[in-house]
C-alpha cells in the first residue's frame, strides 16, 4: 500500500475541482456520443480520446491536491491600534450602566449586560481579555470566555476570516 499525506481542500479548491470535473465530463460525454454515432466498430479514436480525458481528470485532481497540500502562505493581517479599531468599527456605549468601564463601552459578563451582548450581531461582538503571557490586554473579535474581562459591541461588523486581535497598551 502506498503512503499518503492527509490534505485539506478549501472551498476554493473544491470549486475549482468541481468545475474541472464538469468540463472534463462534458468533453468525454461529447466524444463518446460521437463515437457511438459513427456506427463504425473499428473507430477506436473517439474511445481513446475519452480515455485520455479521464487521464487528464486524474492529473487535474493531482494538481489541485498538490496545491492544497502546499498552499501559498497567507500574509498576516495588518495590526490595528485601538484608535484605528475604534474609528473603523465604532463601539457603542453601554446604556445599561452609566459607569461602565472602558470609557463607558464595556459590557459585563453577566446579567442584563450579557443579555444585551447576546442579542447583538455576533460579528459586532468583541471580547476584552487579559493575557497570561505578558499581563497585557487584548480585544478579540467574537465572543470568548477564557480570560474575558468584558465585551464591547460595535456598529460595524468584523467581516474578516479568523480572529482579529488588537493589543491595548
Amino acid at each position: 500500500m502506498d503512503d499518503f499525506d492527509m490534505i485539506t481542500l478549501t472551498d476554493i479548491h473544491m470549486q475549482r475541482l468541481h468545475a474541472e470535473a464538469a468540463r472534463l465530463f462534458e468533453e468525454a460525454d461529447r466524444r463518446l456520443a460521437t463515437a457511438e454515432d459513427t456506427d463504425d466498430s473499428e473507430d477506436w479514436d473517439a474511445w481513446k480520446e475519452a480515455d485520455g480525458i479521464a487521464a487528464g481528470f486524474k492529473l487535474a485532481l493531482q494538481a489541485v491536491a498538490s496545491e492544497a497540500a502546499n498552499p501559498e502562505p497567507t500574509p498576516p493581517a495588518p495590526a490595528l491600534s485601538y484608535d484605528e479599531w475604534r474609528d473603523a468599527y465604532r463601539p457603542v456605549r453601554n446604556t445599561i450602566r452609566n459607569d461602565a468601564p472602558f470609557d463607558g463601552l464595556m459590557f459585563e459578563t453577566f446579567g442584563p449586560e450579557l443579555d444585551a451582548v447576546a442579542a447583538a450581531d455576533p460579528a459586532c461582538i468583541w471580547t476584552l481579555v487579559s493575557s497570561d503571557d505578558d499581563d497585557g490586554l487584548y480585544l478579540l473579535s467574537g465572543c470568548h470566555f477564557v480570560n474575558r474581562m468584558g465585551y464591547l459591541v460595535t456598529e460595524r461588523p468584523w467581516a474578516g476570516d479568523g480572529q482579529l486581535e488588537i493589543r491595548l497598551d
